[in-house]
């Protein structure tokens, strides 16, 4: 029942209701304002705890410069219009100058709603303006923080397995299109291309995320290494995508040898393997180099800096490394736990 209601509502929404719902109970225990705690809270529930905690350290003290803004001019011009305009200008003003733009929402909501529920004691109403802002503020990070706490893992994993075979299948369609000089547009592959360098950016996001989000829960040494080695895989992925770059911007008006074609693609068939751990990166490191550095070293073009196959090689032999690099640090890393 429980996960049926938080997969159709999500686990975000529900958390905000029950903060929402704790705060104004807290508040009207103590029989103050309700409406600033609630706008507080609604406003706290962030995608992560981390960011919970740091945008509610900021928060807090917008809220408050906010209040006084208010209150100032409040009680030199009366509730008049031009007392709401000026709260919200110089409210905005100041948080942008001090560079709290995540507190803008809350720190002039603060501040206009402040001025018709205030008509007297302006000092005291101030004080609990703050007080119940700090509320919402701290019922909202406790529960993100409690129930449900963020959980990107799964994610990640599916996330990093994905871009493991996008990375695979550009890699090949590019050198197909190199090698093959097939119909692809080359648009098409450079909008691939794209999208893969956005998706290993939002998980580099996301691992940092859940990074951060462990610091705020009991230390499970299971949790950091499958995240260290997702983070390792999502590292080389990233590497990667540069020498796909470097694939696509070669010309394709140079025509490459029958002969250089058939290595090439020898080559790619050893690193896809790699890719796969289906056999032994030593033996493959050998068979590849075997087949590359007589493209490297012994086939430039004299009218060119590097010819159309030994800019491939060159893209291929390094691909190959950074697969052997994770693959002997994962090794490693694995021995020694």
């Amino acid at each position: 029942m429980t996960s049926w209601i938080k997969s159709f509502l999500g686990k975000r929404l529900l958390k905000t209701g029950l903060a929402v719902f704790i705060t104004a109970l807290i508040c009207q225990w103590l029989e103050w304002p309700v409406v600033f705690a609630v706008i507080a809270a609604i406003v706290t529930v962030e995608p992560t705890i981390h960011a919970s905690i740091q945008k509610g350290k900021v928060r807090l003290p917008a809220a408050a410069i906010g209040a006084a803004i208010a209150m100032s001019f409040d009680f030199f011009f009366g509730q008049v219009p031009i007392t709401f305009a000026l709260s919200a200008f110089f409210t905005i003003y100041i948080c942008h100058r001090l560079r709290w733009d995540d507190a803008i929402l809350v720190a002039t909501l603060t501040a206009i709603a402040m001025i018709p529920m205030t008509t007297e004691k302006f000092l005291m109403a101030f004080f609990i303006r703050i007080a119940t802002t700090s509320i919402g503020i701290v019922v909202s990070t406790l529960v993100n923080l409690i129930v449900w706490p963020p959980n990107f893992t799964n994610e990640i994993k599916e996330s990093s397995h994905n871009l493991v075979n996008e990375t695979r299948d550009l890699i090949e369609v590019c050198l197909d299109y190199q090698l093959q000089n097939n119909q692809i547009r080359k648009k098409i592959l450079n909008i691939r291309f794209e999208r893969l360098h956005k998706g290993i950016e939002r998980a580099m996001v996301t691992i940092q995320s859940q990074r951060e989000d462990f610091r705020y829960r009991k230390k499970n040494i299971t949790n950091a290494k499958m995240l260290n080695d997702l983070q390792l895989q999502v590292d080389l992925l990233h590497k990667i995508s540069f020498h796909i770059g470097d694939i696509l911007s070669i010309s394709e008006q140079e025509v490459i040898p029958e002969e250089d074609k058939v290595i090439l693609q020898k080559v790619w068939s050893h690193i896809k393997e790699l890719f796969k751990q289906t056999v032994t990166y030593h033996e493959t490191e050998t068979n590849v180099r075997s087949m590359l550095y007589p493209l490297i070293y012994d086939h430039q073009d004299e009218e060119a800096l590097l010819s159309k196959s030994t800019s491939i090689a060159f893209e291929l032999l390094a691909i190959c490394h950074l697969v052997i690099d994770f693959q002997t640090k994962h090794n490693k890393e694995a021995l020694n736990n």
